[in-house]
């Protein structure tokens, strides 16, 4: 009697989750989130050093900036980031959010 080994394919991912994978979820409701830690490199430019390195004050700002507005609250929850760890909220050209955090 001969042995069998069933081999199976590995699922295919949709488009969709591929991008997802690559390049985190997409969320489409105009806020980018950027984590800025000790273990992220970034180049030289990327992250403002006031980022990079916040004063209590930049941080209390930002976060007050966020708790007041309802969009961002949304997007912080639905990241699943906490408000103490927004670092500073700015707006971009198109209108958009960006949120540093840790």
């Amino acid at each position: 009697m001969g042995v069998s080994l069933a081999v199976g394919t590995p699922a295919l991912a949709g488009e969709d989750e591929v991008a997802s994978i690559l390049f985190g979820k997409v969320y489409n409701d105009g806020v980018t989130a950027v984590q800025v830690g000790a273990g992220y490199r970034w180049r030289n430019g990327d992250v403002p050093l006031f980022v990079r390195h916040p004063s209590p004050a930049l941080m209390r700002t930002a976060q007050a900036e966020a708790a007041s507005d309802p969009t961002l609250g949304e997007a912080l929850s639905r990241r699943g980031i906490a408000l103490h760890n927004v670092i500073w909220v700015q707006t971009a050209m198109n209108g958009g959010r960006i949120i540093y955090h840790y």
